[in-house]
């Protein structure tokens, strides 16, 4: 079953995390050497689910715990060089990041570590779901249900940042839902710790359509850069629409570093003033009329008197 499981990879663009200043970077923090694990042994595979460009994810009966799961397979010599650049600014791995999350929205990372062929693995829960991005193409839901799904992520997006860690790539295609519309977040390889370290201008990451506009600007961040990126994602799942009309790349940065985002009374009139009001205020170009608290805005959600109508 493991056959194609260290072959070669389809090409991607990577996403590459920025580098801090060698002369105020961290110290390289150590790896911890654990027990290798033999693939083949611990585990069955199922079913390929995905491939990234540093991964290949797959459905498999982890023969150890009985367990159906999600295993992540990273691609030895791209994971080196993540890890090399991890080192200089004293990132963890995305691994050891997952395990610190532990939250009913999240997904929940078990392990990682190295197997006896020298690859990475991480073990998370095996999530029998669809993206909330193919739940806004394919399914008409009502607003009671939209804003359901949208603080469920909300409250994962809080647990996030209540563990210390910036996601730095939240989207609707890093929100799965599964069979009983429980929202989980997904995928940690670009989150970094919450610290000044990680603050510093140059760490240009994400998906661009959610991306906040301190990024393409190369000013100095925090986790408030998440809360713009629910934003740009509520927005789009509201209205079927983004913040930013842009298609084309460089547009879509000069439209972040010049222009304020449409907002979403504008192209969805229909949807309450309070909802529009809060969608408004996560998309806020200034840090300082943003969102402070992810929390904040789950709380703020459900408080809304048309959510629970």
């Amino acid at each position: 079953m493991f056959g194609n499981l260290f072959g070669s990879k389809k090409p991607e663009k990577s996403k590459q995390p920025g580098a801090a200043n060698p002369a105020t970077a961290p110290k390289a923090r150590p790896r911890p050497k654990g027990r290798r694990v033999n693939l083949e042994k611990r585990f069955t595979i199922i079913s390929e689910t995905g491939q990234g460009s540093m991964s290949q994810v797959y459905r498999a009966l982890d023969n150890q715990s009985g367990r159906n799961v999600c295993l992540k397979v990273q691609d030895r010599a791209k994971t080196a060089a993540a890890v090399a650049r991890s080192n200089q600014v004293n990132r963890p791995p995305e691994g050891e990041i997952g395990v610190q999350i532990v939250h009913p929205h999240v997904v929940r990372t078990f392990e990682h570590g190295e197997t006896t062929k020298g690859d990475h693995y991480i073990i998370m829960e095996f999530i029998d779901g669809v993206s909330l991005q193919y739940i806004r193409e394919s399914r008409a839901l009502g607003l009671a249900a939209k804003l359901d799904l949208l603080a469920q992520a909300a409250d994962g997006l809080a647990g996030v940042h209540a563990a210390g860690f910036i996601h730095h790539d939240f989207g609707p295609k890093n929100l799965l839902v599964n069979r009983d519309d429980q929202v989980k977040l997904i995928d940690f390889g670009l989150a970094v710790p919450d610290t000044p370290a990680y603050h510093r201008p140059g760490n240009r990451t994400g998906t661009l359509q959610y991306m906040a506009p301190e990024l393409i600007r190369r000013e100095s961040t925090d986790h408030r850069l998440d809360i713009f990126s629910f934003g740009a994602t509520a927005f789009e799942f509201l209205s079927n629409k983004l913040p930013y009309d842009a298609t084309d790349p460089m547009a879509m940065m000069r439209q972040r570093i010049n222009s304020q985002p449409l907002k979403l009374a504008q192209v969805a009139p229909h949807l309450p003033a309070e909802l529009c009001a809060l969608v408004d205020k996560a998309l806020a170009r200034r840090l300082a009329d943003r969102w402070s608290r992810m929390a904040d805005l789950a709380d703020a959600l459900r408080e809304l008197p048309v959510a629970s109508s």
